[in-house]
């Protein structure tokens, strides 16, 4: 048997042990042979411990995307109670710009409703017979019907 048919038949079932646990049936022939097995098993563990640490980063990238995940669903039900209240929130302005603008046109109406008043004070009631009949002909009381816009 060959040294390296010695070395994959020692590699069978092989498990992360130090090299003088390894099984040899002959002395190993040279020291550059006995180099080349010991930067072999050497580059066997370095690839095995690659490959655990790979195997770490890979459930961290894991974990990582299913918080991710949950805190993004979280964020979007967020979002969506956030979207749903700003419609709210425009509706009611909406609905207190046209009051307000109703209760403006109100305020005018009444401001010129007391204007006339004062002016009728400051005319008398012969004169404002005369300038437009602002009083009704029944016991002299002002009408202001005439005087809404």
């Amino acid at each position: 048997m060959s040294v390296s048919q010695e070395f994959l038949a020692a590699l069978e079932g092989w498990e992360a042990r130090p090299p003088a646990e390894t099984v040899r049936s002959g002395p190993v022939t040279s020291a550059e042979e006995e180099r080349r097995l010991k930067r072999m098993i050497s580059n066997r563990e370095s690839a095995r411990r690659s490959r655990m640490r790979k195997q770490r980063q890979l459930e961290g990238l894991r974990n990582q995307l299913s918080r991710l995940k949950s805190e993004n669903r979280d964020l979007s039900k967020r979002m969506g109670t956030v979207v749903h209240y700003c419609q709210l929130f425009r509706l009611d302005n909406d609905r207190l710009r046209s009051e307000s603008d109703l209760l403006r046109r109100r305020l005018a109406k009444i401001h010129r409703i007391l204007f006339y008043r004062q002016l009728q004070r400051l005319v008398s009631p012969t004169s404002a017979a005369l300038c437009g009949g602002f009083l009704s002909g029944a016991g002299g009381e002002p009408n202001y019907s005439s005087l809404i816009v």
